[in-house]
Formats: structure tokens, C-alpha cells, sequence
């Protein structure tokens, strides 16, 4: 039976103001669009209300149901409106108001506000530019605009430092052009980039930061690793030294004479490294046995002192290597800030940092945020919060600037003012935007301490049940996350919780789904390779290569097989489609398109990759490609690619007959004997036509022209580009043709100026996967990580990488205690500071591991199958296969048979075959003669 729906009704309260914890599937947007239209009903003006979603696309969905419904309301009749406001828990309300709420909504000047905290932010700053301090008509960065300011940022730093070589900049841009390799050295500026905010206000609040990183490692005042060694090695006595080589060198024990050899061999003025090579093992950890006992005793216990002393001078040495590179870190980290602050501010620009820094800035903490506040504060009545879980602190405090008069004194209004969030920590997955999950509870007690100190109701509700997941699902869930480790990792605060958040789900729907656990998949053993095989020789099959067969091959037979879901629009079972299919995985790794690889060649529709890189796809080099010939033709290779093209087509044979043996440029030979071969001549006549293009027309108008150029047989370039490349190669192009328009809008005008930017800028082209895009036909199975699925549902989910523990990508830069910064880029060499660091990293990386299991497994609607590769024994405890296994170790299964051999395991109903839409199902076999 199902629960009562008295906890959605309590959420959607005009009067109140509240907090929900919602589990995945529980209803969080049809609550708060019901809480919008409730305000609205309630007589709240729609331009006073300001309703923040985590991103564009949940705005604008939250945006789409909300007018839906108030748009049906406006031409319902009054019984099914009646019923309709009763469902609300609004019954009573005259008809005639709800009818006009749509017209309402649709006349507020500006629309309503349903928009990012970026968005809101951006705003704010417009309309206080100068009470921020920003140019009143600044810009928006853009990635590739932020990557431009980025790369001359740096560059001004190398600059800096070959001006100044023995300044703090020179050594340590010197420094870590030593220690660091080409592509270590770039992710080191994008660790700066990405934690610039908290890198400046961790200098800021300590004064000093180099004496603070020195204390922090153990060190008042600094001290340089030369000066350790050197007060070290003045404390050796080389006479016992000497007589210790020569004890050992008598010994009966082979290591003993090893030892006493290698002691010899040290010389008075030796340097440090070497004598602790004698007291240490090849990684650096002190040897557990120093003699034999045919050394004498006196001897080996003079040795383990001298172990003892040089192993404490050895971890000091290890701190101030930490100190000393995080100085050199923070010193870089200054500068790139300052200089790419100072090249945005040339521009006139923000970036989407700047957006949240500057309005909390703005808010908290300039001497007229109070005017500020004053001039919001009769403008914005409600605030309401989705996603909250994912809300970073400085979010947090924004909101709280924004709604600290709403509950006190005059400032609360007649009218009642309210604060409503909903959210849930299990599901907090962006901790590298900032967000921390353990804050959703704090601001829960806060924001309840504050409204009921005022005499406003303040509710804290659950939403338990699941209207997404079948029921074996959800037990599934709850058997996964009763293992100690998996939940540790969401419940992040129990001190002072307010709100709970059970890690347990009520289910609605009747039992039709299942659980599918496949064993890991084992690749075949590498063989020696034959170097007489054909360079074209299929390979032994990889795991990776395996399970993507196994899973393209089961997703063709469920659907061959009409294997029934759900169907959320009728609520009755109809046969799987293609595009009911939603695969997810942790990473864009080997896996991930060895998975779109074997779809493809099975037959099954797929949508490709969720992001793109661009400067990866091959429309990206094909276009890069024209345009490097329109400015250099002489570059006989990119001539070359150019030809095999899709703007060209020419085949490899031709290619071959005009490029070998030729007298002079590529392009000079195609000039020469164009006349010879039609499709020679196609080529040499775009060629030139293009090149022509090229001098008199800025970039964007010269690749449009050339796409929308038609051949001999009546196709467009962009025709021909897609015939090849797909429905990828279209987003591909559309989007390098907005970077050439953007482009010009920065003042770009000239094509080898854009193509220097767009070869120095890594742009992603993120897709959008239509999550309702199966109904009504097969649609296309979606390919994505658990990250770009937040917010999606799908049938069947499949999760394939879930054999390999979770591990830290922070790179060397660690988060320290109290706001500081550490660099260490090996844990061997970490000093208690920096382990004590890297252990907070990797413990928070496991957690976030176990929230993203989370979310993952809750996407499911009918059918849920974990699968993987084999991993190392070590890497594969705690793993999501580990807790998925561990699950069904408690819950009643039972085993089947795998798609292309082999046997897994199932907990729920068998898949059955369902009837096509419009058909009845099968009718049941006669009862038997007895009953």
C-alpha cells in the first residue's frame, strides 16, 4: 500500500518555510514547481520570487513543467480544477485566480526568475557595478576567451621569471621546469586556475604564507634543507664510523660484509643521500636489521643510534622539500593570479568565478553591502533552492545575505517572507566545483534557528517514497549502502542534524524490476608479438573489448526479445527500445568508447559520446586543416590530409600517383597537372577558391562560405562532411563555426590569429541527451558518465566500470587544515603534514565514491545490471562491484545465463516480453480440469 502523500503537501506550503530531504526519485522538481504554483495561488507576486537551480538545463525544465501546469489550469473546467487545486491542498481557492496565474506568470516584466546562481549573480552585478567595483559594461569569459587570458598569463609568468631569475618567481619557475615535465607543468597552472579563489584568501588571511607553509611542516623559523645536512654530517664520528665498516667486514654474515664494504667505501665529506643509503632500503625506509649477531654488540647498537639520528634528519629533509616546493608553488600560484587578473581586467571581463566571488564580496563584505541588500530587499520575497546538496559555501553565504531580513524585524512583512531548499547529501557529487555536503545540514539548523527565532513555521520534511525505481531496486539500493563503508560515505554530518536523511526508500510501484550481477570480465593473455603478422591483425581481445561486446550484444536481445519496461505515460508494461537503454560509466576512459565501438558494429543505434572533445574530432582537423593550406600552402603534408578529406576526396591511389616522385610543392604538382584526373581538378579549383576566400574575409564568414559551397553533383560541403562523419560531426561543426563568430566578436579578424587560439584551446562540446527521446520510437542507447547523468532516469541502466576502487585526480596541490595549501607529489615522500592532507583527500574521494554509486544506481526505473573487467586484487576491495556483491550476498538470488555464454546473477523478475502499444496480451492458458 502506498504511503501518504502528506509530506509533498507539507513541502509545497505557501506559509511555511522549508527544508526537504528527498531521496532520488522522491518528486524534488514536481514539489518545487507545486511550492511555485502554491506562492502564486497564495497571491506572492511572481517577479518577487527567485527560485535558483544548479544548471541552465534544470531551469529551464523547472521552467517548462511550471508553465505547463499553470497553462492547463487556465483551461480546465471547474470539477477538474477543483480536484486539481484539492491535489495541492488548495481546495477553496476561487477559480477564476488560478485560471489567471498563466497569464500572470507570462506578463511579469523579466519572466520569472528561475535561473543559475551564476545567472542571478551576473544580474546583480549589472545592476551594482559600481558599488562591486566592476566595469559597468563588462563581459562574460567564455572557455575559449578564458583560455586565451589563461595561456597569456602564463606566458607573462615565464616572462617575469627570465627578467628576474634570481627572484622569487626566476627560482621557482625555474625549479619546477626541472621537477616537472611538459604536461605535469600545465596542470599545475590549472590547479592555480582552479583553486585561484582559495589560493588568494588563504595569502590573504595569513599574512605570510611562507612562514605559515614553514610552520605548518614543523619548521620556526624556515630552515634549509643544505643547513640540515650540513649540521647532520658535522655530527658523524668517521673514527667509530671506521670501526664499525671494519666489525662488519669480519662478520660471518654475507649482508655483514655487503654492509661493512659499502660503509668502507664512504669517505669523510660524503654527502647525505650516500650515508643514508647504508641505513635505508632502495624506497627509502629504514633497513630492519643492521648486522648479524657475529657482529659485535657495542657495534650494532652504535648503528642503530646513527639509523635512528639520520632517519629523524631524513623525515625533517622530507618536510622542508614540502615547504619548501609548496613556497615555490604558492610564489607561481601569486603570480599567474595577479597576471590573469590584470589580463582580464584589460579586457573588461569576468569569468564564471568572478561572478560568485565578486557578488560575495559584494554582499558580505564591502562597506555598502548593506545599501545593496536595502535596494534587494523589497524585490525578493521567496527564495527557493534546488539541488541544494551541490551548493558551494560562498553559495550558501550569498543566499544568506540575501534572505537575513526576511525573519527580522519590519524586514519579514506582513505578507510572510520564506526560505525554501531542497536537496539531498547522498546525492552530492561536484565536490570539485566547491561543493560540500555536509553544509546542506549546518544551514538546515541555521535557517531553522533563524525562522522559528522570529515566530515564522519552519518545517523540516523527508520525502521517502520512490516513484521512479521498481522495488528491487530500491531494496537493492539499501542492501548496497548497509555495508559500513559505502555508507560512511553519506552521512557526512551527524553532529546537530536536523533534518534526517534515511539511507532507506518506500517504494510505490508493484514489484516488475531486477538486479543483474555479471561476473568480470577476464581478457585473453598477451602473446609475444609475431613480427611477420600483418599489420592489420586482430589483436588479442582485452577485457574492455570483451564486456563491450557482451553488452551490445545483450541491449540487441532484450530488444529483439520485446523484454518489458514501464512505460511512465500509460503506467503499463510495452517492449524495451534502444533508447531506453542508458549505459554510465566513472570515466571517458578505454572502456567508454570501446563501449560505442562494439554498438556500432552490432547494429545498435547510438548517440556517441556525451562530450566532445573538438580539437580530437576529425571535422576539427579536417576545417583546421583548409584553413592552415589558405595561409600556408607550401605545407605539403596538411595539403595532403587536406586531399583525403572530405572537401576533396581524393582517393589514396590518386594521392599516391600525384605526390610520389614530384618535382616541387604539393601544391605546385596539383597546379601542374590538375587536368589530368576529374577529381584533381575538383580539388585544385576549391583549393584555390578557397585560398582566395581566405585573404578577403574575416574567419567566420570564410568557413561559412565554404561549407555552404556546392560541388558538381549539387552537395554542400557541410553535406559532404556529414555523409562521412554523422550526426557527431555536425555538433562538431557547430560548434567550431561559434567559436569563429565568438571570435570575431573578441575582435579576431584575420584566420591565422584564430587558428593559433583554436590550436592552443582544449574545448569540450558538451551533448545533450534527451532523456525522453525513446517515446514513441527506438531512439538511440546513450553512452555517459554518472556525472552528465544527474537529473536522468532511463528503463535499464548498465554500469560497466565499477571493478577499480575510486582514486584521488587532485594532483600534487593538497587541500591542507584551516584553508592552507600543501605540495607533495608523491605520498613516499610525504611529511606528517602533507599524509595527514593526502589521507582528508583520499577519504573524501572515497565518500564522493560512495555518492556517486548513489546516484548511479538510483537512475533506474525496470532493470539494473552492474557489470566489469578483472582488476587487481588491491584496487577491487571497496569497489562498486565489491558493495554490489556484498548486496547480494544478503538478498535472494538466483542464477541465469549470460548473452554470449557464461552465468550471472539475479535478484527480482525475470524480463518478460510485453505487448506492443494498441496490442492486448496474450490470452492465458485454459485452468485445469481439478480446478
Amino acid at each position: 500500500m502506498r504511503a501518504s502523500v502528506q509530506p509533498q503537501t507539507l513541502a509545497s506550503d505557501p506559509r511555511a518555510s522549508v527544508f526537504v530531504a528527498a531521496n532520488a526519485g522522491s518528486g524534488k522538481t514536481s514539489t518545487l514547481v507545486k511550492r511555485v504554483a502554491r506562492l502564486l495561488l497564495a497571491g506572492a507576486r511572481p517577479e518577487a520570487m527567485l527560485c535558483v537551480t544548479y544548471t541552465k538545463a534544470a531551469a529551464a525544465e523547472m521552467q517548462r513543467r511550471l508553465f505547463q501546469q499553470l497553462g492547463a489550469w487556465a483551461v480546465m473546467g471547474d470539477e477538474a480544477l477543483n480536484l486539481e487545486l484539492a491535489g495541492v491542498d488548495e481546495a477553496g481557492r476561487e477559480l477564476p485566480l488560478a485560471r489567471r496565474l498563466f497569464a500572470r506568470a507570462l506578463e511579469t516584466p523579466g519572466g520569472l526568475k528561475i535561473q543559475t546562481l551564476h545567472a542571478f549573480c551576473e544580474k546583480l552585478l549589472r545592476r551594482f557595478p559600481l558599488e562591486a567595483g566592476v566595469s559597468p559594461g563588462f563581459t562574460v569569459l567564455e572557455d575559449v576567451a578564458a583560455a586565451e587570458v589563461s595561456a597569456r598569463a602564463r606566458d607573462d609568468v615565464a616572462a617575469l621569471a627570465l627578467a628576474d631569475p634570481d627572484g622569487p618567481v626566476g627560482r621557482a619557475y625555474a625549479h619546477f621546469s626541472v621537477e616537472l615535465d611538459w604536461g605535469a607543468f600545465n596542470l599545475m597552472f590549472a590547479a592555480f586556475e582552479a583553486r585561484r579563489a582559495a589560493i588568494g584568501a588563504y595569502v590573504t588571511s595569513c599574512g605570510d604564507a611562507g612562514a605559515d607553509i614553514w610552520r605548518r611542516c614543523g619548521f620556526d623559523p624556515p630552515t634549509t634543507c643544505t643547513e640540515m645536512e650540513a649540521e647532520a654530517l658535522g655530527r658523524m664520528r668517521w673514527v667509530a664510523w671506521k670501526r664499525a665498516a671494519a666489525a662488519l667486514a669480519r662478520g660471518t654474515g654475507k649482508t655483514d660484509q655487503a654492509l661493512g664494504a659499502a660503509m668502507t667505501a664512504i669517505q669523510e665529506g660524503a654527502a647525505f643521500a650516500d650515508i643514508w643509503a647504508i641505513f635505508s632500503t632502495k624506497s627509502g625506509t629504514p633497513k630492519a636489521k643492521l648486522g648479524t649477531r657475529s657482529v659485535d654488540a657495542a657495534v650494532r647498537e652504535w648503528l642503530a643510534h646513527e639509523q635512528a639520528r639520520h632517519a629523524e634528519t631524513r623525515d625533517r629533509l622530507t618536510a622542508a622539500a614540502v615547504a619548501e616546493d609548496t613556497v615555490h608553488a604558492l610564489t607561481l600560484a601569486i603570480a599567474y593570479s595577479e597576471l590573469y587578473e590584470g589580463a582580464k581586467d584589460a579586457r573588461g571581463a569576468l569569468d564564471f568565478g568572478d561572478l560568485i566571488e565578486r557578488a560575495h564580496h559584494l554582499l558580505t563584505a564591502r562597506a555598502d553591502a548593506a545599501w545593496v541588500l536595502y535596494k534587494l530587499d523589497g524585490g525578493i520575497e521567496h527564495v527557493l533552492l534546488d539541488e541544494s546538496q551541490d551548493t558551494a559555501p560562498r553559495q550558501w553565504d550569498i543566499l544568506r545575505a540575501l534572505t537575513a531580513e526576511f525573519f527580522s524585524g519590519a524586514g519579514a512583512g506582513p505578507a510572510g517572507r520564506t526560505v525554501f531548499a531542497v536537496g539531498d547529501e547522498k546525492q552530492s557529487i561536484f565536490s570539485f566545483q566547491g561543493a560540500a555536503p555536509e553544509r546542506l545540514a549546518v544551514e538546515t539548523k541555521a535557517f531553522g534557528d533563524l525562522v522559528t527565532g522570529s515566530g515564522e513555521r519552519f518545517l523540516p520534511v523527508a520525502l521517502l517514497e520512490s516513484w521512479r525505481s521498481a522495488p528491487e531496486i530500491l531494496s537493492f539500493v539499501d542492501a548496497v549502502f548497509a555495508a559500513p563503508e559505502a555508507l560512511a560515505g553519506l552521512r557526512q554530518a551527524d553532529g546537530d542534524r536536523v533534518v534526517g536523511f534515511p539511507i532507506s526508500h518506500i517504494a510505490t510501484r508493484d514489484p516488475a524490476g531486477c538486479v543483474e550481477l555479471w561476473p568480470p570480465e577476464a581478457g585473453e593473455p598477451a602473446e609475444d608479438v609475431d613480427p611477420w603478422a600483418p599489420v592489420n591483425a586482430e589483436p588479442p581481445k582485452s577485457a574492455n573489448k570483451s564486456l563491450a561486446r557482451r553488452i551490445a550484444g545483450a541491449i540487441a536481445d532484450m530488444v529483439a526479445r520485446r523484454d518489458g519496461v514501464l512505460d511512465r505515460e500509460t503506467g503499463r508494461m510495452r517492449p524495451c527500445v534502444f533508447g531506453d537503454v542508458l549505459i554510465l560509466v566513472r570515466r571517458r576512459g578505454g572502456l567508454f568508447h570501446e563501449i560505442i565501438r562494439a554498438l556500432k558494429r552490432e547494429g545498435v543505434p547510438v548517440t556517441g559520446a556525451d562530450r566532445l572533445k573538438l580539437s580530437e574530432h576529425g571535422v576539427f582537423e579536417d576545417l583546421m586543416a583548409l584553413g592552415r593550406f589558405a595561409r600556408f600552402p607550401a605545407d605539403d603534408l596538411t595539403l595532403a590530409g587536406l586531399l583525403r578529406g572530405p572537401f576533396c576526396e581524393v582517393d589514396e591511389e590518386s594521392l599516391f600517383e600525384l605526390a610520389y616522385n614530384r618535382e616541387g610543392s604539393l601544391w605546385g604538382a596539383l597546379g601542374r597537372r590538375s587536368g589530368e584526373w576529374p577529381q584533381w581538378r575538383a580539388a585544385a579549383a576549391f583549393l584555390a577558391w578557397a585560398r582566395e576566400e581566405a585573404e578577403r574575409t574575416a574567419p567566420f564568414d570564410f568557413f561559412g562560405r565554404v561549407l555552404g559551397r556546392l560541388d558538381a553533383e549539387g552537395r554542400s560541403m557541410r553535406q559532404r562532411i556529414l555523409t562521412r562523419l554523422g550526426a557527431e560531426g555536425e555538433e562538431a561543426l557547430d560548434a567550431f563555426v561559434a567559436q569563429a563568430l565568438a571570435a570575431e566578436a573578441r575582435g579576431v579578424r584575420d584566420l591565422e590569429t584564430f587558428l593559433a587560439a583554436m590550436a592552443a584551446t582544449d574545448l569540450e562540446v558538451k551533448r545533450e541527451q534527451d532523456q525522453g527521446h525513446a517515446r514513441g520510437g527506438g531512439g538511440e542507447v546513450r553512452v555517459m558518465t554518472v556525472h552528465g547523468a544527474k537529473g536522468l532516469e532511463a528503463p535499464i541502466i548498465i554500469l560497466p566500470d565499477t571493478t577499480t576502487r575510486a582514486t584521488s585526480q587532485g594532483g600534487p596541490l593538497l587541500d591542507a587544515e584551516a584553508g592552507g595549501f600543501l605540495w607533495a607529489p608523491r605520498k613516499a615522500d610525504d611529511c606528517p603534514a602533507s599524509a595527514a592532507a593526502r589521507e582528508g583527500r583520499d577519504k573524501g574521494t572515497e565518500h564522493e565514491s560512495a555518492r556517486l554509486l548513489y546516484v548511479a544506481l538510483t537512475r533506474a526505473r525496470d532493470r539494473l545490471i552492474v557489470c566489469g573487467v578483472e582488476s587487481q586484487a588491491s584496487r577491487f576491495e571497496r569497489s562498486w562491484y565489491d558493495y554490489a556483491r556484498r548486496a547480494f550476498d544478503q538478498l535472494p538470488i538466483r542464477a541465469f545465463d549470460l548473452p554470449g555464454g557464461g552465468e550471472g546473477w539475479r535478484y527480482g523478475l525475470d524480463p518478460k516480453p510485453a505487448p506492443a502499444a494498441g496490442q492486448s496480451p496474450p490470452p492465458a492458458p485454459p485452468l485445469p480440469a481439478w480446478a
